[in-house]
């Protein structure tokens, strides 16, 4: 038995995920959950019309601080490399009511999150294809798409994982030759480098540090899910040191190339007014500066890449929900906690997350809300499982080889508490997110009340089972 397997069943599971994943596909896994494209395609709009073009300078703060929130995450993929990431980490730091309460809200992110990213694809589709886009269409198309990435799933991670591979490549490669044709049209077009730092129409008669600080929610939504890698540890070949290398380095890239394209796009915008108009900008700067041919083939590149990103978020998703269903601690947990023998999929879990997308899809109408609760929900998790680990973390035995923060933890635990109270402030508090925040709030309760409902005894007796050998944080319990 492979040393991997002896910790998956040392924690109290059977290994019955294949161990296809290897660097690479660890760190795409996250980079594709990430998708820089994916983020900036459907908040460039908000960007523009909340802060300007000079908002895009928000992006830095928000990429130093999720790297922080990735570094302590990746030294705790490393301690305990099981799937399930912060629900599984949480159970063993803290308490069994305090992981049930995470594992919910990375439920509710995950499951929010499909359509969320879908939808955002949807009208790139539909200008590939020449459709209109009415709300009725941008359904159809959302629905169809979720039907695909679905049965992509079902069919086996090591296909989907494949499909994702070829994404990053070609996401990578597409977005640096992008970002360096932009700048060398609008160099050739005499575009003023001012634009960077213009307002535009926002911020006039008030302090320019409120629109500015409201456009932190591109960043925050964008550099999430760095801790996929995580969740599929149970599916990584020498997960405790694979693991924490996709998640440093699928952050630390995707702050860079993002900031990079920020600049690019932003310099290519030839007429504000018009840009910010059209509805959805980043075509419209794509076409307007490429031509159509041109633009279309980088559009169908983006296409590709959000595709995966969603793709790989419904896998995760599912990778929570057996998680959680083989603790017993999930709705109809002997039902979505089923393995299929053929491709080891978790296909029950999958079809809920379809099932639940489709149905987010149908009674949502405003994208703008849906966004924003996945931005609140991410940094509540990681606030969460950061104060938890950091509570417990002088108890852990960090095996010798893996990722440690050594010297450097007091320093960056405390910075990166800071900036997720900081970033939680920011996307709760103005009067534009009320809405979401209060959604946000909802969930929570929401959980809590499921919790003492249902899941209560479940989630002690489990504590019985996975303490006894989880050398890692057994002092903890």
């Amino acid at each position: 038995m492979k040393e991997s397997e002896i910790l998956t069943e040392s924690s109290g599971y059977k290994q019955e995920l294949k161990r296809n994943l290897k660097l690479f596909s660890s760190f795409a896994v996250a980079f594709s959950f990430i998708s820089i494209t994916t983020g900036i395609f459907t908040n460039y709009q908000f960007l523009l019309t909340t802060a300007g073009p000079a908002g895009i300078w928000s992006w830095i703060i928000t990429a130093v601080g999720q790297i922080l929130v990735g570094l302590i995450f990746a030294e705790l993929s490393g301690v305990i490399p099981i799937s399930g990431y912060s629900y599984q980490w949480i159970k063993r730091l803290s308490t069994p009511m305090m992981g049930w309460i995470t594992g919910w809200g990375c439920f509710c992110l995950l499951v929010l999150l499909v359509p969320t990213v879908d939808w955002g694809l949807a009208p790139i589709i539909a200008s590939l294809v020449g459709i209109i886009g009415s709300p009725t269409q941008i359904s159809v198309i959302v629905i169809v798409t979720l039907i695909i990435q679905a049965t992509l799933n079902i069919v086996g991670v090591k296909l989907a994982t494949l499909i994702n591979n070829a994404a990053v490549f070609t996401e990578s490669v597409g977005i640096l030759v992008l970002t360096v044709v932009l700048i060398v049209v609008a160099f050739k077009n005499g575009n003023n480098p001012t634009i960077l730092f213009t307002t535009g129409n926002t911020g006039h008669g008030i302090s320019y540090v409120q629109p500015f600080i409201m456009s932190l929610l591109l960043g925050a939504f964008t550099l999430v899910g760095f801790e996929t890698s995580a969740n599929l540890s149970e599916e990584t070949v020498n997960a405790e040191k694979t693991v924490p290398k996709a998640v440093i380095s699928s952050i630390t890239i995707s702050g860079i190339f993002g900031m990079l394209f920020l600049i690019a796009v932003t310099f290519a915008i030839s007429d504000l007014a018009k840009t910010t108009a059209s509805g959805n900008p980043i075509p419209y700067i794509l076409q307007s500066n490429l031509g159509p041919v041109v633009g279309k083939i980088f559009l169908i590149i983006v296409s590709i890449s959000i595709f995966a990103c969603s793709t790989v978020i419904m896998t995760s998703g599912a990778r929570l929900i057996y998680a959680m269903s083989r603790d017993n601690v999930f709705f109809a947990s002997k039902v979505f906690c089923k393995v299929s023998a053929k491709t080891a999929s978790p296909y029950c879990a999958t079809i809920l997350i379809l099932v639940l997308g489709i149905v987010a899809t149908l009674f949502s109408n405003s994208l703008t809300t849906l966004v924003g609760v996945t931005s609140v929900l991410p940094g509540t998790i990681y606030l969460t499982t950061i104060v938890c680990y950091g509570l417990a973390r002088k108890n852990v035995e960090i095996k010798k080889g893996c990722f440690n923060l050594d010297k450097a933890a007091k320093p960056v635990f405390i910075l990166a508490t800071i900036w997720l109270v900081f970033e939680l402030c920011v996307l709760t508090i103005p009067k534009d997110f009320h809405t979401t925040t209060l959604l946000t709030v909802a969930l929570i309760f929401v959980g809590f009340a499921l919790y003492f409902m249902f899941f209560r005894k479940s989630a002690l007796a489990e504590v019985d089972k996975y303490i006894e050998g989880d050398s890692n944080v057994e002092e903890i319990l």
